[in-house]
């Protein structure tokens, strides 16, 4: 989401949503962590998730050697990692859904470090 943040004024119109399995309680944390200004909504139960097809991955996927190297630069960066409650094994999807409702695109990246380029959201968007 910060690709997305970084690059909001090449999206033109197109209305972004952040969608979570955090808890309702955690959004507004969510989204002050990110600095992002838009709209952060709650999937308790993972629906869209499911819909979409977004599976599990397991401790291999999810902790990748991509994912590891991820983690060092944000690091190196100055992040610092903290211990999380969510669910480390929820693998995401990036939607690109059409203002006619329709899917125009769907990524299911098989571990956290393998989203899709911010240029094929942005091309997928506009």
């Amino acid at each position: 989401m910060v690709a997305v943040r970084d690059h909001l004024d090449q999206f033109g119109d197109a209305v972004i949503v952040i969608v979570t399995f955090a808890g309702t309680q955690r959004l507004a944390a969510y989204r002050d962590h990110l600095q992002i200004s838009f709209p952060v909504l709650a999937d308790l139960d993972r629906t869209l998730y499911a819909l979409f097809g977004a599976g599990r991955g397991n401790t291999r996927k999810v902790y990748s050697l991509g994912t590891l190297r991820m983690y060092a630069r944000l690091m190196r960066a100055g992040g610092k990692l903290t211990k999380t409650t969510d669910d480390v094994h929820q693998l995401g999807a990036d939607v690109v859904i059409g203002r006619n409702g329709r899917l125009k695109y769907l990524a299911l990246p098989p571990s956290p470090d393998t989203r899709p380029p911010i240029a094929e959201l942005i091309r997928n968007a506009v």
